[in-house]
């Protein structure tokens, strides 16, 4: 699901900046000339939405109103980062494990940047059946704008084609359901 936030936030460009000025770690997902500061070990997290109360409280009003929409219980806020992606560089497919629903907002989007490129979950099923209905594709490439907000099922398998462009930078973030966290820790 994708949400327009431009008018709904008021200081992109202080986001920005403070991103662009942020902490980073090393991983392997992001290819090329980025950073980050996801924590790729799964043990660590960045909570970097915590530091962002208005933006934090923008991004869970989505998450209701997602989960409202789809008739699921709203999971809470869990692990965020940002991701900051240059020329050339790309994300590695992957889903995010551990979570129910996660979330891409795109802080800056310029011309030659992608949003998120979803596999089509069925084609392992299809056994070499092709079709040529929309849908039936290996992957959509759902494109972007600054402010935009992309929500999806954390099962869903994503990645970032390289991009054509420089400081394409997002704030990611998965969520959880609460009672599953606190029989995790048992």
């Amino acid at each position: 699901m994708k949400f327009t936030l431009w008018d709904e936030y008021e200081d992109w460009d202080g986001l920005l900046a403070l991103l662009m000025d942020s902490e980073t770690t090393e991983n392997d997902i992001v290819e090329g000339d980025a950073r980050t500061c996801f924590h790729e070990d799964w043990t660590t997290k960045s909570y970097l939405l915590d530091r962002l109360e208005e933006v934090n409280t923008l991004l869970y009003a989505c998450v209701s109103t997602y989960s409202r929409y789809n008739n699921v219980v709203s999971p809470e806020m869990d692990d965020s980062w940002y991701t900051i992606m240059n020329k050339g560089s790309k994300v590695q497919r992957h889903r995010h494990e551990g979570s129910v629903l996660s979330g891409t907002l795109f802080v800056n989007a310029p011309e030659g940047s992608h949003g998120l490129a979803f596999t089509n979950p069925t084609i392992p099923h299809k056994m070499g059946i092709r079709s040529p209905t929309p849908g039936q594709d290996y992957a959509h490439l759902e494109e972007v704008q600054s402010g935009d907000l992309l929500i999806y099922p954390s099962w869903m398998e994503h990645f970032v084609p390289a991009i054509e462009c420089d400081n394409r930078t997002t704030i990611n973030f998965n969520t959880y359901y609460p009672t599953y966290k606190m029989k995790q820790g048992d």
